[in-house]
C-alpha cells in the first residue's frame, strides 16, 4: 500500500513539481492539494494522511497554525514543514507543536525524497546544527509541570540507551551502526518504546526525554 501524502503550499509551480517527484516513485502517492489554511482543513481528512507536507510562511494563517490544527484533528498523521531557510525559532516553535522536522524547498530532488522515507521511518528531520540548538533550548525550559520521569522508569537499560542515542539525533541507520544490530532491529525497539510509552513518534519521545535530563 502506497504511503498517502498531502501537500500544502501556495505556490502552484512548485506544488506541482513536487507532485511530480513524490509520484515517480512507487511507494507514494499525493491524494491532496491545497494552497491555504482554509482549503487544507477544508478539503483534506488529515485522518486518512500519512504525511503532511506544509508550507511554513503561507499568507494569512501560517504553516504553524495549520501544524497545530492537524494535530488538533490526527493523531496519526506525521507533519513536515517546508522551508526556504532555516530559521532556528521558527523550527523550535514547529518542533514544540509536535512537527517531524523540516525539508528545505531547494534541496535536491533525491535529498527531499530520502527525508521522506526518513520521515516514514519515524526520523526526525533536522540538520545536526540546528536539532543541537533545539535540544540546548528545550534543556533549559527545564522539566514540564508534572513530571514524566516516573514513565521513563518503565524503560530498561537497553531502552534508554535507544531513547539517549534519539535525544542525540541519530538516524536509524547510525543507532544500529553504534550498536552493532540491524535497522529492522532499531525500528523494532523504537517501536515498542513508543508504545510502551504511549508517545505517538520519537520527536515527542525526544523533547520529553530532554526536559527530563535523559540524554
Amino acid at each position: 500500500m502506497k504511503i498517502k501524502i498531502a501537500l500544502i503550499d501556495d505556490h502552484p509551480i512548485f506544488l506541482a513539481g513536487l507532485k511530480r517527484l513524490i509520484e515517480s516513485t512507487d511507494s507514494y502517492e499525493v491524494s491532496s492539494i491545497a494552497n491555504s489554511y482554509k482549503e487544507a482543513l477544508e478539503k483534506i481528512n488529515f485522518n486518512n494522511i500519512d504525511i503532511a507536507l506544509v508550507d511554513v510562511n503561507m499568507p494569512g494563517t501560517n504553516g504553524i497554525e495549520l501544524l497545530k490544527a492537524i494535530k488538533q484533528r490526527s493523531s496519526s498523521c506525521r507533519v513536515v514543514m517546508l522551508t526556504i531557510e532555516e530559521d532556528e525559532e521558527t523550527i523550535y516553535r514547529a518542533m514544540k507543536e509536535g512537527a517531524q522536522g523540516y525539508i528545505l524547498k531547494q534541496d535536491s530532488p533525491e535529498r527531499l525524497l530520502k527525508s521522506i522515507q526518513a520521515c516514514v521511518d519515524g526520523e526526525i528531520l533536522l540538520s545536526n546544527q540546528i536539532y543541537s540548538k533545539i535540544i540546548d533550548r528545550i534543556r533549559k525550559v527545564g522539566p514540564p509541570e508534572g513530571s514524566h520521569l516516573i514513565i521513563f522508569s518503565t524503560l530498561t537499560e537497553r531502552e534508554i540507551e535507544f531513547t539517549r542515542l534519539i535525544v542525540q539525533g541519530k538516524s536509524n541507520p547510525e543507532i544500529a551502526q553504534a550498536l552493532f544490530i540491524s535497522e529492522s532491529t532499531v525500528k523494532n525497539h523504537i517501536s515498542n518504546i513508543l508504545h510502551k510509552l504511549e508517545m505517538k513518534d520519537r520527536v515527542e519521545l525526544a523533547i520529553l526525554a530532554v526536559r527530563e535530563g535523559i540524554g
